[in-house]
């Protein structure tokens, strides 16, 4: 693979992460206002359950995001998708 080809990949991977990151920065405000407002304490407690994974791993993609692999960034991504299905069938 050439260093030109290296580089595009990097940047690529780089993209992803740096896309993650601020779709997390959404969620949690989303969440956060979203907590809130709510009114039922079930409700309130799957959201916080929820709000503190997805804050949990925000943080830990801000501090190793640079360093982390691919294979590790999917995992992180199906872990995120999982937490966001869990939220949305409790609350359904």
């Amino acid at each position: 693979m050439s260093k030109v080809s290296i580089w595009q990949y990097n940047d690529f991977i780089q993209s992803r992460k740096e896309k993650l990151t601020n779709m997390l920065i959404s969620e949690v405000i989303f969440l956060k206002t979203k907590l809130n407002k709510g009114k039922d304490m079930d409700e309130i407690n799957h959201l916080q359950y929820g709000l503190d994974k997805l804050e949990y791993l925000l943080n830990k993609l801000q501090i190793y995001g640079s360093d982390m692999s691919e294979k590790d960034f999917d995992v992180i991504l199906m872990y995120i998708y999982q937490i966001f299905k869990d939220i949305t069938i409790s609350l359904e």
